[in-house]
């Protein structure tokens, strides 16, 4: 019994390979589900479709903001209005990345199954590889989020009422 203990330990902890390191900040998530629920359609459709084309990259504030900045809706948008808009995409991003996670995961039953021509080694090494690339980059997002809704400090409920 002394002996099947710590084996069991070990093996639970090898299978454990899927940790974020950051977690998305409290202030981002109450930020996006405020917002998303009274700012305009069209904004809504924009931070939409910019956080599908951002998916699984890698998102830099700046340059985000500066591909925002050609933006028809925000021309005119002063730099922490752009912040929050970013903010927004970025949380839209991880929300998409969760979901592709959770895909992923549930879907990977049916993969085995459909694809019995390939070694279940290498379909494991291709699960774990997309798992582990998904939660590097949600991790990547909720660092960069992290330092820019400090930034934004407690201009959140302002930035949501100029977009409503």
């Amino acid at each position: 019994m002394k002996i099947l203990l710590p084996l069991f330990f070990i093996s639970f902890t090898l299978n454990v390979f899927a940790q974020v390191n950051s977690v998305m900040p409290n202030e981002a998530t109450m930020f996006y589900n405020n917002a998303m629920r009274v700012i305009k359609p069209d904004i809504k459709n924009c931070i939409e479709k910019n956080a599908n084309k951002l998916k699984g990259r890698n998102i830099n504030p700046d340059s985000l903001k500066i591909v925002l900045r050609k933006e028809v809706l925000f021309k005119n948008v002063n730099e922490v209005d752009l912040q929050g808009i970013v903010v927004l995409i970025m949380v839209q991003v991880s929300k998409n990345a969760d979901h592709d996670l959770k895909n992923l995961v549930t879907n990977r039953k049916n993969n085995q199954i459909e694809s019995v021509d390939i070694d279940p080694s290498v379909q494991k090494q291709n699960f774990e590889k997309s798992v582990h690339q998904i939660i590097v980059n949600k991790s990547q997002i909720a660092e960069s989020v992290s330092i820019v809704i400090k930034n934004l400090g407690g201009t959140s409920q302002s930035i949501i009422e100029k977009f409503k």
